[in-house]
């Protein structure tokens, strides 16, 4: 279901304070989004706590940028731009994660998402960049195609898309 769309949402890189939204933020996505594609036990094993920390070293990491979109004052997105997690091919860029709350969906944030990586990216002086998404994950692979990627390869349930800056 298309909500109405938001016209409050802005775009900003996250600071420390935004961890905790931040971990509930990707609690909330998860169960929305990988009912039947992760095992429950992932699901309902969700650490708030641990996340946080992950975020919090995200935040303080010089190589990787985290940008939120929020409505208001309220979080609705997230994504991380930067040093790969872990190396593929000649890569040097990835978007690591881009999660949107279900109902702030086909409104444009994933897109301005999108923009805001492509300037990281070109500002740090790569051609190209590459994300990961789980194989069963459809509605998000669709949108990475549609934004421009091509499957690179197909790594057990994750498909690499990259990306060329034009």
């Amino acid at each position: 279901m298309q909500t109405e769309n938001k016209k409050n949402i802005s775009f900003r890189e996250a600071c420390l304070a935004d961890c905790y939204d931040l971990a509930v933020l990707k609690g909330k996505v998860w169960n929305t989004t990988y009912q039947g594609i992760y095992p429950q036990e992932k699901l309902t094993g969700y650490d708030v706590e641990k996340n946080k920390r992950i975020f919090e070293s995200i935040v303080e990491n010089p190589e990787i940028s985290l940008y939120v979109a929020t409505d208001e004052e309220r979080t609705v997105g997230f994504m991380t731009c930067g040093k790969p997690y872990k190396t593929f091919r000649e890569y040097g860029q990835e978007i690591g994660l881009l999660y949107i709350l279900k109902e702030y969906q086909r409104q444009g944030i994933g897109r301005a998402f999108f923009h805001i990586a492509k300037r990281l990216v070109a500002e740090r002086g790569y051609k190209e960049f590459f994300l990961s998404v789980n194989k069963r994950n459809y509605e998000a692979l669709k949108f990475y195609l549609v934004m421009g990627g091509e499957v690179l390869c197909e790594e057990g349930e994750q498909v690499r898309i990259g990306y060329k800056m034009i």
